[in-house]
C-alpha cells in the first residue's frame, strides 16, 4: 500500500506541474493506475526529435512511435513518475516545458 501511495502523490505531482508547464497546444492522459502518463505535442512535432533539446536541458522522455505498431504516434511520448523524487518530477516537467514552448514557438512562426 506504501508504494501505490508514493506513485499516487508522484502522479497527481507530475499531472499538477504539467498544468502549470505544458502549453495549451498539448494533451496528456491521465491514468488510473500504472507507472506512466502519455501527452501529446501538436501533431505538426515530432516528438523523436524535439527529444534531442529535451536531453540539452537534462531531461528526457520515450518517444511515442515505437509503441504504435501500425504505425503514428510521432508526436507522443511516454512519461515514467516512479522513478523521480517529487522535486525532479517538478524540475523536469518545467523544462521540459519550456522546450515544448519554444519549439511549438518556432514552428508558429515558420508556418
Amino acid at each position: 500500500k506504501l508504494i501505490c501511495r508514493v506513485y499516487h502523490e508522484r502522479r497527481d505531482l507530475m499531472l499538477a506541474s504539467m498544468d502549470r508547464s505544458f502549453p495549451p497546444e498539448m494533451d496528456w492522459t491521465h491514468p488510473e493506475g500504472g507507472l506512466f502518463l502519455w501527452a501529446s505535442l501538436p501533431e505538426y512535432l515530432n516528438s523523436a526529435e524535439v527529444l534531442e533539446s529535451a536531453v540539452e536541458h537534462h531531461v528526457a522522455y520515450v518517444p511515442g512511435a515505437p509503441f504504435y505498431p501500425t504505425g503514428g504516434g510521432h508526436n507522443t511520448m511516454r512519461l515514467n513518475f516512479s522513478n523521480a523524487t517529487p522535486k525532479q518530477i517538478q524540475i523536469g516537467i518545467a523544462r521540459l516545458g519550456q522546450v515544448f514552448a519554444e519549439k511549438i514557438a518556432a514552428k508558429k512562426v515558420v508556418v
